[in-house]
């Protein structure tokens, strides 16, 4: 009888333990929307960044949207003028290139696909370039949810 009980108390707190470690917080979720917030700030500061031509990454396929998400990433947002602003572009800009979190599917994923590099991708302003970035995490979101 101690037994049984033993057992059953082994098995409930196994559940238990189960449960609690699938409801840790999502960091690729939490990084993702990071992400987000840190495009509509740069967003506010688009008149000050450098007018040049950057490569942003559109219909990006699928499998391949973290290798778009690093030729963003590579990109140096520059500010036009000195000041204030330039350093909160600067610390955005770096914010932006924390590495992402991996997710359950590609620690499951074997082979690594082939990607477009960073160079094919056509060249837009600033402004285009971060309204393709913003529509590429959430992208990434909405198949990370789904």
């Amino acid at each position: 009888m101690e037994r049984i009980v033993l057992c059953l108390m082994v098995i409930f707190a196994g559940t238990l333990a189960h449960k609690s470690s699938l409801q840790r917080p999502d960091r690729f979720f939490i990084r993702m929307c990071q992400l987000i917030e840190i495009v509509d700030q740069l967003n506010n500061y688009v008149n000050d960044l450098d007018p040049e031509f950057l490569p942003a990454p559109e219909d990006v396929k699928r499998h391949c949207e973290r290798s778009a998400i690093s030729c963003f990433q590579q990109v140096q947002l520059k500010s036009v003028n000195a000041g204030d602003n330039e350093k909160k572009i600067n610390v955005l800009t770096k914010q932006l290139m924390r590495k992402l979190p991996p997710t359950n599917a590609e620690r499951r994923q074997k082979q690594r696909l082939t990607c477009p590099s960073c160079d094919s991708y056509e060249k837009k302003p600033p402004k285009e370039f971060l309204e393709r970035l913003k529509s590429l995490i959430q992208k990434m979101i909405h198949q990370h949810l789904s």
